[in-house]
């Protein structure tokens, strides 16, 4: 069984693991690397989040009565997914309920996350199917980490006029601490800008954004306009940046650990599905 595939066309070839359904490497036919390798700093590359984003307080949630345990934006991205189909330019992997996720997520689903190529750009499609006899509650979202090195170098432009606030964490939760880090539509990058974990917005105006090398032409363009929140990460004076688009949020300080009461969280009657596209130059 293979463990990574292959897609490629004239302009970028892509390879993503099996497990986690993991986009693992994307280069230029001049071999340049955007995505992180996974290196001691952080062992990721471009997690997938399913079926909740961030943290759950205590890493519990509460569904009719009963207590569930979820680790940290789900299971998803330690879990083998099977391979539905394939072209040169695209694939499409899948990931459905099993006895063990039953425990922790009692509901039947069909999670699918497809990758395909047009040109220079890149398009990761997540697919969520109610398979089950209720509504399902259901987060998800993408943790691509880009190479950025030296980050100092580096500024995140949005496409739109911001003056969306960040919201801080308290610990791994949401808390009502609110600061501005956006000045002229952009974020400067620093060694230090991520010494209080993740950037996490609410109700930006901007359709993309895009992270740019100041002193080159190093640039990814992200579309996140099908997502209702972004985080952007990275470990603290790594050479990598994570932008992720997300369907939904971790707890906030005062969530009472009902599941179906949780910012973000959505419930899937039949099926939901949403794309965030990368369009990669150097």
């Amino acid at each position: 069984m293979l463990n990574q595939f292959l897609i490629e066309n004239d302009k970028l070839q892509v390879r993503i693991n099996r497990k986690g359904a993991e986009l693992a490497s994307v280069t230029n036919k001049s071999g340049f690397e955007f995505i992180w390798q996974a290196g001691e700093v952080w062992p990721k590359h471009a997690p997938n989040l399913f079926p909740i984003v961030g943290s759950l307080i205590d890493h519990e949630y509460l569904y009719n009565g009963k207590s569930y345990s979820l680790s940290h934006h789900g299971f998803a991205r330690d879990l083998e997914f099977d391979l539905l189909h394939q072209s040169e330019h695209s694939i499409c992997l899948v990931l459905q309920h099993t006895e063990d996720t039953l425990k922790a997520y009692p509901f039947k689903f069909t999670f699918l996350v497809t990758y395909k190529l047009d040109n220079n750009s890149l398009t990761q499609t997540f697919r969520v199917i109610n398979n089950d006899q209720v509504n399902i509650p259901v987060s998800f979202g993408g943790h691509p980490a880009f190479n950025a090195m030296p980050i100092e170098d580096f500024e995140i432009v949005f496409d739109s006029n911001e003056n969306a606030v960040c919201h801080k964490l308290d610990g791994p939760y949401i808390s009502d601490e609110t600061y501005d880090v956006i000045t002229d539509n952009k974020i400067r990058l620093t060694k230090s800008i991520f010494d209080s974990d993740a950037l996490i917005f609410k109700d930006l105006n901007s359709s993309t954004l895009t992270l740019k090398q100041i002193s080159s032409d190093y640039a990814i363009t992200v579309d996140i306009s099908e997502f209702p929140y972004l985080g952007i990460w990275a470990k603290p004076g790594a050479p990598f940046v994570c932008i992720e688009p997300w369907q939904g949020l971790a707890d906030h300080i005062s969530h009472k650990k009902e599941i179906g009461k949780k910012e973000g969280i959505l419930i899937v009657k039949d099926e939901v599905e949403k794309s965030f596209s990368m369009t990669f130059s150097n």
